[in-house]
């Protein structure tokens, strides 16, 4: 799994996003941001499994997968450092 120091702040605005709701955007700057959280295994497709489960949603869309959901509830738990000075 990542830590959340690994994370740009665009990916984090991401992750928070699909905490939301599913994303479906077709901007390519946050289709790319998506991709490359789907390569550290924090979002994946909707696809067909999803669709076999209820959701009615576009097939495309991106969702948050369980180590996500981990990495995020860890960051609200630790608070970033302050550095003084």
């Amino acid at each position: 799994m990542s830590e959340p120091q690994d994370l740009t702040g665009p990916e984090r605005d991401v992750l928070r996003r699909a905490l939301r709701e599913p994303l479906s955007d077709p901007d390519p700057v946050t289709m790319g941001v998506c991709l490359r959280l789907c390569g550290r295994r924090l979002l994946q497709r909707a696809g067909g499994v999803a669709a076999a489960n209820g959701w009615r949603g576009p097939p495309q869309a991106f969702m948050l997968t369980r180590d996500g959901w981990r990495l995020l509830k860890a960051e609200r738990r630790h608070p970033p450092v302050r550095r003084a000075g």
